[in-house]
């Protein structure tokens, strides 16, 4: 796992030797709205993690859904309930991990949908209370 943005596959590739095998997208980050096999100005990674894994059909998106049907990238809006033990077990062992770019309170939450709306927030954005 490693964040979205400039320079995302080449952290990615620094973190195996092998071959990507498979990628998923969970942020939505605007997607492509250029051209097919560059990524829009906001930020879509399905153009970079269809580079990353040679082939759309290897990349699965939860969030960028305009832009898959166009880059023939697979999508879902099935969330498995029945495996968030399992994810909160991997969680704990440090496994999966996911980065928090900040927190905010309740009071805080303007900033917090403009960092989002940004479309670089640098990681998950989280409200506390």
């Amino acid at each position: 796992m490693t964040a979205y943005g400039e320079g995302m596959a080449e952290r990615v590739s620094a973190l195996t030797p092998d071959p990507v095998d498979r990628a998923l997208d969970t942020t939505p980050t605007g997607g492509r709205i250029d051209r097919a096999d560059q990524p829009s100005p906001a930020g879509g990674s399905l153009p970079t993690l269809i580079g990353l894994t040679g082939d759309p059909d290897r990349v699965l998106t939860v969030s960028d859904f305009a832009a898959a049907a166009e880059l023939g990238v697979r999508t879902t809006t099935e969330i498995r309930h029945d495996q968030m033990n399992e994810f909160a077990r991997l969680a704990g062992e440090g496994v999966l991990v996911v980065p928090v770019a900040r927190t905010y309170t309740l009071d805080q939450i303007q900033q917090a949908a403009e960092l989002s709306q940004s479309r670089r927030p640098g990681g998950k954005l989280m409200l506390v209370l």
